[in-house]
């Protein structure tokens, strides 16, 4: 984890957790698009095609783990940093 400390001659929190917010935004956008296309068995119509589903699906869902930990991950950066916010007020 990126765990910026505050300090005076360093960036405000503002400007530490607010890039982090908005990719918490753009991320969470990205989920719901990405649930869109989740791969699904009519589009892998015969039965060799079956495992290609299996796999397609769980690279897919991969993906979505992958994406929800980088969410978590700046959730708990920014927290951090606001926690330092508080700390110093």
């Amino acid at each position: 984890m990126i765990r910026p400390t505050l300090n005076i001659n360093g960036s405000s929190a503002f400007d530490l957790m607010n890039p982090r917010r908005a990719a918490m935004a753009l991320i969470s956008e990205l989920i719901d698009a990405l649930k869109q296309v989740t791969p699904n068995g009519r589009d892998y119509p015969n039965d060799l095609e079956q495992v290609a589903l299996v796999a397609d699906r769980n690279i897919h869902f991969d993906r979505l783990a992958a994406l929800h930990t980088l969410r978590e991950e700046l959730l708990d950066e920014a927290l951090h940093i606001q926690q330092q916010e508080r700390a110093a007020a």
